[in-house]
């Protein structure tokens, strides 16, 4: 049975938590146009609150618990849950028993520093390293993408990176292309914007 999808603006949060402990904690929030329905229902103890900045609740779900594929499953558990995003919204917190465990304040919506492509280094010349001074900033991920000349597709080269300029291109993945374009998103966890496009020909 395949699992119903809703699209629109939402985020995919992942996390753990532990019951026994009453412990847990939001590890990722990550900007979607695609949520999906959990087949089994929530875990009613453990529950994600998207509150505005007054503080009133705009959503309470129960987590989607994650299952374990191989093994025996520990104390901690993971979990997937998908919340609607709107402009109002400002923090997630995860709650287990009705006590709050965890928070998430998104990153900052506006972009900070430069990114931009540097010369390859001696010896590593198939490599196109990124450069810039885009800083580390919390909760912000950026994700490095290519598309070579002629293809439709945007290829991810990395993902979850903190800075963009810690990535780099190799070239020799993309055998015979005349041309690549390079570009580099930033996610704030609730939305994700090209911050950086570049097409270099060889």
């Amino acid at each position: 049975m395949a699992r119903k999808m809703d699209y629109g603006d939402w985020a995919q949060i992942i996390g753990t938590f532990d019951l026994s402990a009453r412990r847990g904690t939001i590890l990722s929030m990550l900007p979607t146009k695609v949520a999906f329905a959990s087949l089994e229902g929530g875990e009613e103890r453990v529950r994600v609150k998207g509150v505005d900045e007054a503080g009133a609740v705009l959503f309470d779900l129960a987590v989607n618990p994650m299952t374990v594929s191989c093994g025996i499953a520990g104390s901690d558990r993971m979990f997937e849950e998908f919340v609607p995003v709107t402009p109002s919204l400002r923090y997630v917190r995860l709650f287990i028993d009705g006590i709050e465990v965890s928070q998430y304040a998104p990153g900052s919506a506006e972009p900070k520093g430069q990114v931009e492509l540097a010369a390859p280094a001696p010896g590593r010349e198939h490599h196109i390293p990124l450069s810039g001074n885009a800083p580390a900033e919390p909760n912000v991920s950026y994700l490095l993408q290519v598309r070579p000349d002629g293809d439709t597709r945007w290829h991810t080269m990395a993902a979850g990176l903190d800075r963009p300029n810690v990535a780099d291109v190799d070239i020799n993945q993309f055998p015979g292309a005349s041309a690549l374009e390079i570009r580099v998103l930033r996610s704030n966890g609730l939305e994700t914007t090209e911050v950086f496009q570049e097409r270099r020909e060889f």
